[in-house]
C-alpha cells in the first residue's frame, strides 16, 4: 500500500513538473511573440517618421509610366530631403519606391551585409532591419547592385515584391531619380550567380531586389523574419 502511494506522488509531483515547464514555454514564447509584434511597431513608426522628414510622403504620383517626368536618363519632379536624412544617417544612399506597393524607404549600406540585417535606418536594434545596399555594391548605382531587404511577416520592408506584378520601381538618389523596368522574377538559391560580382556590358544599370521565401531559408541572402 505504501508503494502505491509512493508511486502515486512520483505521478503526481512529475505532472505537476511537467505542466510547470509547458506553461513556462508558452509564456516564454507568447513574450518572445509580443516583443516582435513590439518591434515590428517600433520599426513601421520609424520609417513612417522618416517619410516625413525626408519628404517621400509628399512626393507627387510620379510613378505611372510617365516617361518624361520618370525617365531613367533624368530627374523628375519630387525632392527628397538628403540633407534631413543625412543628419540621422550619413550613409544614406538612396530611396526606393515600388508603384503599387507599401515599399518606399530610405537605402542604406554598410561596410559589410549583416549589420542592417539587425539595425533600422536610424542604428536601433530591431528584426526589421533596414533596406541596405550590398556593401560589394556602387552608391551611385551603376553596373549591377543588389538591394537587400527583409520578407516581414507583418508585410513590411521587401515582403510586398511576393506577389507584386508591376514593371517599374523607382530609386531616387541625391543626383535624380532613376526609373527600372523588370526584366526577370526568379527563386534562386543564396549561391546562385545573382548575388556574386559581374560586370553588365554597354553601361547598363541593373538593381537586384532580394529577399527570402518564408520557410526555405537557402532561397536567400537575406531573412525572413
Amino acid at each position: 500500500m505504501r508503494k502505491r502511494k509512493r508511486t502515486s506522488r512520483t505521478v503526481t509531483a512529475a505532472l505537476i513538473l511537467a505542466a510547470v515547464a509547458l506553461l513556462a514555454v508558452v509564456l516564454h514564447a507568447g513574450y518572445e511573440i509580443m516583443e516582435r509584434l513590439d518591434e515590428y511597431a517600433e520599426a513601421r513608426t520609424e520609417y513612417a517618421d522618416l517619410r516625413d522628414l525626408a519628404g517621400a510622403g509628399l512626393l507627387p504620383p510620379l510613378y505611372g509610366g510617365d516617361t518624361e517626368q520618370s525617365g531613367a536618363d533624368g530627374p523628375v519632379t519630387g525632392e527628397i530631403d538628403w540633407g534631413a536624412l543625412r543628419s540621422v544617417n550619413p550613409n544614406v544612399v538612396g530611396w526606393i519606391v515600388v508603384p503599387g506597393t507599401s515599399i518606399s524607404y530610405p537605402i542604406t549600406q554598410s561596410t559589410d551585409n549583416a549589420h542592417y540585417l539587425r539595425h533600422t535606418f536610424t542604428g536601433v536594434r530591431n528584426a526589421s532591419g533596414a533596406i541596405f545596399l550590398d556593401y560589394r555594391d556602387t552608391p551611385t548605382f551603376r553596373g549591377h547592385v543588389r538591394l537587400h531587404g527583409h520578407n516581414m511577416r507583418d508585410g513590411s520592408m521587401f515582403a510586398p515584391l511576393h506577389g507584386w506584378d508591376g514593371d517599374v520601381f523607382f530609386v531616387h538618389t541625391p543626383d535624380g531619380v532613376l526609373r527600372f523596368e523588370v526584366f526577370n522574377r526568379q527563386t534562386v538559391p543564396a549561391t546562385d550567380e545573382i548575388y556574386q560580382l559581374y560586370t553588365v556590358d554597354d553601361g547598363a544599370q541593373i538593381v537586384t531586389l532580394s529577399t527570402c521565401v518564408n520557410g526555405r531559408p537557402n532561397l536567400s541572402s537575406s531573412h525572413c523574419l
